[in-house]
C-alpha cells in the first residue's frame, strides 16, 4: 500500500465520529487530544496511526511502536477488522513518513468488550518497519505488575478529536495528566476498575484523550516506560470522569508471548 493510497482512505472517510463510552475509535478523518498541545513525531517516535477496515468502514485508533514487526493497540480497535493500515514517523497522520499494511494481530483471549477488560492487541507485520531512531522507535515497557501510584504523571499522544463530538486535525497532539486513585475512578464510573485498568485526570475536566486516540500510548513523564493504553472513557474531559487505560504492566505475560519482548 501506497502513501498516497493511505491519504486517500484518510480523504474519503465519513467526517461522522462514533463516541462509545467503551472505547475511543474514531469513525472520522483526523483528530486530537482535548486540551493538549501541538506534538511532533520527534517527541513521540513511538507513536503510529492506525486505520483499522471494518468491511467498508475505516476508523481511526493509535498504537506504539514495540519492535520492527509488532504494535501495541487496544483489543477494542481489532474487533471484526480484516485489514489493519499503520503510519510510521510522521506528525501528520494523512502524509509523510511509512505506510503499512497487515492482516495479522491478536487480542488478549479473555478481553472483555463490556467491561474493557484485558483491553489489549498486538498488530503483527510481516515486513520490518523502518525504525531510524528519530521518527520512528520503540518505546520501552514496564515489568509485570508495576505500581502506578496516584498522581503519576502520564503523558498521552494522539490523533483524537479536540472535544468529544468535536473538531478534528491531522497533527499529533499530547497531554499531561496524572493518575488517580481507583476507589476514585470505581465511584465515578460507578464499576469495578480491574487490575488490568488504571484512570488518570484531573477533577475539573478538559485534558482528555478521546475519540481517536484508543490503543494510543500513555507513558511516565518521568521514566520514558508506556504504562498504559488509552481504553475507554464517559465522553472525553468530562469533570469527574477520568480517562480510564490498560494497565500494560498486568498484561506483559500476554505481551511477552505474542512478541518476546
Amino acid at each position: 500500500m501506497t502513501l498516497q493510497h493511505m491519504h486517500d482512505i484518510d480523504s474519503h472517510k465519513d467526517a461522522y465520529v462514533s463516541c462509545r463510552k467503551h472505547g475511543r475509535t474514531a469513525k472520522s478523518d483526523d483528530g486530537k487530544i482535548v486540551g493538549g498541545y501541538n506534538a511532533t513525531i520527534q517527541q513521540f517516535p513511538y507513536q503510529v496511526y492506525l486505520i483499522v477496515q471494518k468491511g467498508n468502514d475505516y476508523y481511526a485508533c493509535g498504537g506504539s511502536i514495540l519492535s520492527s514487526r509488532f504494535i501495541l493497540t487496544a483489543a477494542h480497535c481489532l474487533t471484526g477488522v480484516s485489514r489493519v493500515y499503520i503510519r510510521t514517523g510522521s506528525t501528520n497522520s494523512g502524509s509523510g513518513g511509512n505506510v503499512y499494511s497487515t492482516t495479522l494481530y491478536t487480542q488478549h483471549p479473555q478481553y472483555n468488550a463490556r467491561t474493557s477488560d484485558y483491553d489489549v492487541a498486538v498488530v503483527k507485520l510481516l515486513q520490518a518497519m523502518t525504525l531510524d531512531g528519530s521518527n520512528a522507535r520503540a518505546i520501552k515497557l514496564p515489568p509485570s505488575n508495576t505500581n502506578i501510584p496516584a498522581g503519576t504523571q502520564i503523558v498521552v499522544s494522539g490523533w483524537g478529536t479536540t472535544q468529544e463530538n468535536g473538531q478534528t486535525s491531522s497533527t499529533l497532539m499530547a497531554v499531561r495528566v496524572p493518575t488517580v486513585a481507583t476507589s476514585e475512578c470505581e465511584k465515578a464510573y460507578n464499576s469495578a476498575i480491574t487490575s488490568r485498568m488504571f484512570c488518570a485526570g484531573v477533577p475539573e475536566g478538559g485534558r482528555d484523550s478521546c475519540q481517536g486516540d484508543s490503543g494510543g500510548p500513555a507513558v511516565s513523564k518521568d521514566s520514558g516506560l508506556q504504562l498504559g493504553i488509552v481504553s475507554f472513557g464517559r465522553g472525553c474531559a468530562q469533570a469527574g470522569y477520568p480517562g480510564v487505560y490498560t494497565n500494560v504492566s498486568s498484561v506483559r505475560t500476554f505481551i511477552k508471548l505474542q512478541t518476546g519482548i
